[in-house]
């Protein structure tokens, strides 16, 4: 087998496993380990050519309380069991490009700095097509970190579109009308 011991100049070169690795006092199967091992993509962190930001600087801490308020309204429709709710916020590339397809997203909030993979490109690409084709307001003020905390959650977030913006409507106009929209 010369995949496990590759020859060079005529010798046989042996090569010495990997270190098992932990994940508390459990060892990582060898399998996801070397998914864990693969040297990670630094990004880097300035938003992208794409990104047009609002000229105003309240638009940040007015865009952070709207999308924590929607989804607060949102968390606690669904806490009560509440079978007339609708959803407000979704989050993510494929569920933002259902939600403009089906008409239902009224605003799309992106991050500036997402990172450059062929994939994702295209798909943050057909994003932006479709919210033009159907004049839907794309802002992007925040950046992944800050655009997954403004939602409270404890990773970073893309994408995140608005699709009822009952509880926020005077934050939505307001943020509407910075944009110049």
């Amino acid at each position: 087998n010369n995949a496990a011991n590759p020859v060079k100049d005529g010798t046989k070169i042996e090569q010495e496993p990997p270190q098992p690795m932990f994940s508390g006092d459990k060892v990582i199967p060898e399998r996801f380990a070397q998914c864990k091992r693969v040297p990670k993509v630094a990004n880097s962190g300035t938003p992208r050519a794409y990104a047009s930001k609002i000229a105003d600087p309240g638009a940040i801490p007015l865009l952070t309380e709207m999308l924590g308020e929607l989804m607060r309204l949102q968390q606690r429709s669904r806490d009560q069991k509440n079978a007339r709710s609708r959803r407000r916020l979704v989050m993510g590339l494929r569920e933002v490009a259902r939600g403009i397809r089906a008409h239902k997203v009224k605003m799309v909030v992106m991050a500036n700095n997402l990172d450059e993979y062929g994939a994702i490109d295209s798909k943050l690409q057909e994003i932006l097509d479709l919210a033009d084709a159907e004049d839907v307001p794309v802002i992007f003020e925040l950046n992944k970190r800050k655009l997954g905390k403004a939602v409270g959650k404890s990773i970073k977030v893309s994408v995140v579109g608005i699709q009822n913006v009952m509880g926020a409507e005077q934050q939505f106009k307001q943020l509407k009308r910075m944009a110049g929209i």
